[in-house]
C-alpha cells in the first residue's frame, strides 16, 4: 500500500500520542523517564485544532506526524515531529520535515524554529538546521537540548539557462503503486468526468547553480501524478515541474487565472501554464520549457509569442512544485487584456479559466486560493518589473 500524507483529525489524538511515546522509547530512555513522558507529553484534540498537524500513514496505520504553527511574522514553530520505531531510518522523518518546511513557505515564513530532543539534534543538523542555543533537558539531568533553526531559501530566483532532459527510466512511484493509483483515478474521475488520463512529464532530480537549472524528467500518467499530489507528495525525489506565463499589462498590472470548476485545480489562482507533456521534448531529448510556456499561453489565453514581448525567466518553487516562469508583456491595459482572455476562454473547447484576477501591488496577493509559488512569484515580479518593462 502507498504512503499517504493527510491532515490530522481530532480522532487521531490518542493514536498520535501513542506513536510519540513509542518513538521516544526507541531512544533508550529509562523506565522512570518514559513514565514522565507518558504523564506529561501527549497530543490533544485542542492541539490538532489549533496547529497544522499532518499524519503519514500506510494502509490506515499512522507511521509518523508533524505539528507546526506560526509564532512570529517570519517564523514557523516545528512543535512535534515523530516517526514510529518500525518506520525509522527509511527517510520518513526527512520527508515529514520537508513537508513541514513547505508549510512554512505556504504561509510566507522564511524561518523554521524547533526545540529539539537531546537525541534528535544530529538528525536536524543533517537536514540543514543550526543550533542557536540550548536549554536544560527535561528528561536527562545535566544534559542540554538544542534550540535550532533553519533559514529557508528564497522561493524565486532568476534563471539564465535550462537543461532538462527526458529519461527513459520509469517513475518508481507509479510502478510501485499502480493498483492504488488506478483506483484513486477512478474515484477522481467519478467525481469529475472531465479529467482524463493523458501522458505527462515529472521531474525526478535536479540541480540549480549560478542561474542554471538542470534536471531529469520521466514520462508518466496523469493518474500517477494526481495520486502523488493528492497523497501529499510522498515520493520526495519527485517534483511537479511546469511552465508559467506571468502576464504584465501595458499599465504594469499582473494578471493571474482562476481555474474553472471542471479542471483538476478548480478554483485555484496562478499564472497561465500547465503540465509538461511528451510533445515538449525536442529531437535531442531536451524538454523545451519555453515552448511549453507559449503552448499553454496560447491555449489558455489566445496570446502568442508573436503578439507579446518577452521578459526575464525565473524559477519559483514552494516545495514539490517548481515553476519555470517567463514574464510576458502585453500591449493592452489590464482591463482590456482581462476581457480579451476571458472571451477567448469562453469560446474555447476547454474553457479552463473561470476568471482573471488583476493585481497591482504585492500586498494584494493575499487570496488563500492562490498557490504559494504564485504568490511569491507575483510579489517578486511586481516589486522589480520596472527594471524589465519594455520602453514605450
Amino acid at each position: 500500500m502507498p504512503l499517504k500524507l493527510r491532515p490530522a483529525v481530532l480522532e487521531d489524538a490518542r493514536t498520535l500520542t501513542t506513536l510519540m511515546h513509542r518513538s521516544k522509547a526507541a531512544w533508550g530512555y529509562t523506565a522512570d523517564q518514559l513514565a514522565l513522558i507518558e504523564t506529561h507529553d501527549s497530543v490533544t484534540e485542542e492541539q490538532i485544532a489549533a496547529q497544522s498537524v499532518v499524519v503519514a500513514e500506510q494502509d490506515g496505520t499512522a507511521l509518523g506526524y508533524f505539528a507546526v504553527e506560526p509564532i512570529a511574522e517570519k517564523t514557523l514553530l516545528l512543535d512535534h515531529l515523530f516517526v514510529a520505531p518500525e518506520a525509522q531510518r527509511r527517510g520518513l522523518g526527512k520527508l515529514l520535515l520537508m513537508r513541514a518546511e513547505d508549510h512554512a513557505r505556504t504561509l510566507g515564513r522564511q524561518r523554521v524554529y524547533l526545540e529539539s530532543d537531546v537525541h534528535a539534534g544530529p538528525f536536524y543538523e543533517h537536514c540543514g538546521y543550526t543550533t542557536i542555543g540550548t536549554q536544560p533537558s527535561k528528561l536527562m539531568p545535566g544534559a542540554q537540548a538544542p534550540l535550532m533553526e533553519k533559514r529557508l531559501e528564497p522561493q524565486v530566483h532568476p534563471l539564465t539557462d535550462l537543461k532538462v532532459r527526458l529519461s527513459t527510466a520509469p517513475w518508481h512511484f507509479e510502478e510501485d503503486n499502480s493498483e492504488a493509483i488506478a483506483a484513486h483515478f477512478a474515484q477522481a474521475q467519478a467525481k469529475n468526468p472531465h479529467i482524463w488520463n493523458g501522458r505527462t512529464l515529472k521531474l525526478t532530480g535536479y540541480t540549480f547553480k549560478k542561474g542554471v537549472f538542470a534536471g531529469t524528467c520521466c514520462e508518466t500518467s496523469f493518474a500517477a501524478y494526481l495520486a502523488w499530489r493528492d497523497w501529499g507528495a510522498p515520493d520526495a525525489s519527485a517534483f511537479n515541474l511546469f511552465g508559467s506565463a506571468v502576464l504584465i499589462s501595458s499599465d504594469g498590472a499582473l494578471l493571474y487565472g482562476v481555474m474553472a470548476p471542471h479542471t483538476a485545480t478548480a478554483g485555484l489562482i496562478y499564472p497561465p501554464g500547465g503540465n509538461l507533456d511528451p510533445s515538449d521534448v525536442d529531437a535531442d531529448g531536451y524538454v523545451d520549457l519555453e515552448a511549453a510556456i507559449y503552448r499553454e499561453l496560447e491555449e489558455e489565453t489566445g496570446l502568442s509569442r508573436n503578439t507579446t514581448t518577452e521578459g526575464p525567466l525565473y524559477l519559483a518553487s514552494d516545495g514539490p512544485r517548481i515553476s519555470i516562469a517567463k514574464v510576458i508583456f502585453v500591449d493592452l491595459n489590464a482591463h482590456s487584456l482581462r476581457t480579451q482572455i476571458l472571451h477567448h476562454s469562453k469560446a474555447s473547447d476547454e474553457q479552463e479559466l473561470s476568471d482573471i484576477k488583476i493585481y497591482r501591488r504585492p500586498e494584494e496577493l493575499t487570496d488563500p486560493s492562490m498557490l504559494p509559488y504564485a504568490r511569491a512569484l507575483g510579489a517578486h515580479v511586481l516589486s522589480t518589473i520596472v527594471q524589465y518593462a519594455p520602453s514605450s
